[in-house]
């Protein structure tokens, strides 16, 4: 495929975040209006063209390739970001007090005291019966991570997911936790198909973080997966970031794997993050569940939140440089 056949059917658009994101202010997305349907490209901007073009494998398959759709609702997490413990309560209010709550803790800008204490009042907020989820994003050493889980332990665990960056440091606190039942979930450790064979063989984790884009599409995401169950992980489908285009395809993964008996609360609850949303009916959550709308691209919206031609021409660069990977 060139990119002659796909630039007349692209809209590239830049999306305002209701909060900073990885030091974003704006989500970039290249969209294509494709026979099987709108389909979403949007790599991080850092991202070099060999990982884009992963990326854009999957928005050329949901775009050409035929596929089920995606259930009609899907139970999801919220997510508080590293906000003052008193924030909590509201935000967790604002999206339906869901039964599932991730909460991001580590990092810059963020200590230990503030990270329990945060993840103390959503304990509050949620009462006993809720489940809590830490995300680092791989923040923390070995040893803060395993004092960091210590010290949260009484406020009943759900997993944490990527605590340390290392995976043989993550085996390593998977074995010093084992005891507490608190389980391990690997995100940015499964970014690449065969990352689930290295992670599995380590014996890093207990649960997967699958992300349909950064792994190819949703076919390859289904292969993933599909070690991933025959190991005996456990399997968590989340977004990156994604408009409702890109969140229907997590939708479709998730309906697959309720067929063979997964049922994890996903990580699809992210629209409220985007300050608005490219379709006619966007995907938005409320109270755990994750309404599910056919995929209709909005021309007003896209003319509002059409990128500058400086930006434009970015994109239409980077998808030529990235087909010829394919």
């Amino acid at each position: 495929m060139q990119s002659n056949d796909i630039l007349p059917l692209a809209h590239v658009v830049s999306i305002p975040l209701t909060t900073s994101f990885r030091g974003l202010t704006h989500r970039e997305v290249l969209l294509i209006e494709g026979p099987q349907g709108p389909a979403e490209w949007s790599p991080f901007l850092e991202y070099d063209d060999a990982e884009a073009a992963t990326w854009l494998r999957a928005a050329l398959e949901q775009a050409f390739e035929p596929s089920s759709p995606a259930p009609s609702s899907v139970r999801v997490n919220g997510t508080i970001p590293a906000v003052a413990a008193e924030q909590v309560a509201g935000l967790l209010a604002s999206i339906g007090m869901p039964t599932t709550v991730k909460v991001k803790v580590g990092g810059p800008g963020t200590t230990l005291a503030d990270d329990v204490d945060r993840v103390r009042a959503v304990r509050d907020a949620l009462g006993p019966t809720g489940r809590i989820r830490l995300d680092a994003n791989g923040s923390w050493t070995l040893d803060e991570a395993e004092h960091a889980i210590r010290d949260m332990e009484l406020l009943d665990l759900d997993y944490v997911e990527q605590p340390v960056s290392d995976l043989s440091d993550m085996a390593e606190l998977r074995r010093r936790i084992s005891r507490l039942g608190i389980q391990v979930a690997a995100d940015e450790s499964i970014r690449r198909f065969a990352d689930i064979d290295t992670v599995i063989a380590a014996e890093a984790c207990d649960v997967v973080v699958l992300k349909v884009q950064p792994l190819g599409g949703l076919e390859a995401t289904k292969q993933v997966a599909q070690k991933a169950l025959q190991a005996g992980l456990e399997v968590v489908v989340s977004s990156a970031l994604e408009t409702s285009v890109g969140l229907y395809r997590g939708a479709q993964m998730v309906g697959w794997l309720e067929e063979r008996g997964s049922v994890l609360d996903a990580g699809l609850g992210t629209q409220s993050f985007l300050a608005h949303d490219v379709v006619s009916d966007p995907m938005g959550a409320s109270g755990g569940i994750l309404t599910v709308t056919p995929l209709t691209l909005d021309p007003e919206k896209l003319s509002a939140l059409r990128a500058d031609d400086e930006r434009t021409t970015w994109w239409h660069q980077r998808l030529e440089r990235c087909l010829a990977l394919l």
